[in-house]
């Protein structure tokens, strides 16, 4: 297991520029380090600068094959435009096989949606950052929720590996003022009113006054989850 002590000072990354985050990881880390990314904003901006600094940090893509065909040809382009080798990890069982095997759609109710999100997404996240050192991704404090009070720097205990978030202090307004200084490619189902963009199934466009991540497992209203617990940074899915 690798070793979850941060090797860079917390106080110096938590002054430095986001991109100089992402190069202080690169500088002690380097391949040892890993970059989950979802092709929202916050990571395809990480996966731009990963690309300006030539950084050596991996980048991974977790397939759950209910993934909408714009995020998938998203990711292709990022990896064909910008020279990126984005490792693409899939779940153990294929959906046909999930479904025989449990007799339903685990997304489709409130008992089967924790194990659907476990299988589909955290467990082969957790494959592909296996013997990894440390991990980066896009949290923003700007999302609320449990994110509000996420730290520069944190543990994900389930890898032993340290957890940086270079984006933790940025706005949307960051976000989006990067993206048009870089012409970056963005997700097209932005523009239809899907502002947090998961599985399929799963997600929906955000209607007017409500919050961004309203249009996530909206068919649970029963009892809805906040996250899919692929960022231990979310302490859990429901």
């Amino acid at each position: 297991m690798a070793s979850g002590r941060s090797v860079i000072d917390p106080e110096e990354f938590a002054a430095a520029t986001a991109i100089d985050r992402v190069r202080l990881v690169d500088e002690a880390y380097g391949p040892e380090a890993l970059l989950m990314t979802s092709v929202q904003k916050p990571s395809c901006v990480l996966m731009h600068m990963i690309h300006r600094l030539g950084s050596r940090i991996a980048i991974a893509f977790v397939d759950t094959q209910f993934h909408f065909p714009e995020t998938l040809a998203l990711r292709d382009e990022y990896a064909a435009r910008y020279g990126l080798a984005i490792a693409t990890w899939v779940p153990d069982l294929t959906p046909a096989e999930q479904r025989a095997r449990f007799g339903i759609d685990l997304w489709a109710c409130v008992e089967g949606q924790p194990h659907c999100c476990r299988m589909r997404k955290e467990e082969p996240a957790l494959r592909a950052g296996a013997g990894k050192r440390a991990t980066i991704n896009g949290l923003m404090r700007a999302e609320g929720g449990r994110r509000a009070s996420i730290g520069p720097i944190g543990f994900d205990p389930r890898t032993g590996a340290a957890t940086y978030h270079p984006l933790l202090d940025w706005t949307f307004e960051d976000l989006d003022a990067y993206i048009r200084e870089h012409d970056l490619p963005v997700h097209p189902l932005y523009e239809k009113g899907y502002l947090s963009i998961g599985c399929a199934p799963c997600t929906t466009p955000v209607l007017p006054g409500e919050d961004r991540r309203a249009g996530r497992w909206r068919h649970l209203r029963a009892c809805k989850p906040q996250y899919c617990n692929i960022n231990y940074s979310d302490g859990g899915g429901i």
